[in-house]
């Protein structure tokens, strides 16, 4: 660098330094505000309601029976028509057997399905339904205003009255 140059960058230096360092200036106005418009939020919720009613309902209990006559019974019947039916054939104590086993089955069947009792009782029945309902909340308002004959907007979470406040910051232009 030469000296001119040296002397010439100084002040250029300083001045571009100022700028640099000029501070901000900060005031609050209070200005008009021109509209106001909520901002709504959409919860879906689900409700649920229980609706009970009584019912008539059939009730079968078997009623005891701790007799063998009914097996016995089919035992011999059974056995009888195996016998007739193996009868002439070398398999006719089997057959005579099989019948016997199947009779005595088909006759502790029968019993136990002519001694049961049914009666009639009235219950509680409940059941749960649910019920969508839409509920708007507001979650804030979209402000409009008026600042140096423009409009600007902006978004509160409080309801504004007539005014709002603004913070202007005022700096200088490099």
């Amino acid at each position: 660098m030469n000296g001119l140059t040296k002397f010439l960058s100084i002040p250029v230096l300083l001045l571009g330094s100022s700028l640099l360092n000029a501070e901000v200036q900060q005031s609050v106005v209070e200005v008009p505000v021109t509209a106001v418009e909520p901002i709504v939020q959409t919860v879906t919720r689900k409700i649920p309601h229980e609706s009970c009613w009584n019912e008539r309902v059939r009730v079968e209990r078997a009623a005891p029976n701790h007799s063998a006559t009914p097996a016995i019974l089919g035992a011999v019947i059974g056995g009888v028509i195996g016998g007739a039916l193996g009868q002439n054939s070398r398999y006719q104590p089997v057959t005579a057997g099989a019948g016997a086993i199947l009779g005595a089955s088909i006759g502790t069947d029968i019993s136990h399905s002519q001694n049961t009792r049914s009666n009639y009782v009235t219950e509680q029945r409940c059941e749960v339904d649910y019920e969508l309902r839409d509920q708007e909340n507001i979650v804030g308002y979209r402000v409009s205003y008026l600042y140096d004959d423009r409009i600007y907007q902006t978004e509160t979470r409080q309801r504004p009255g007539s005014t709002i406040k603004l913070r202007v910051e005022i700096s200088p232009l490099p």
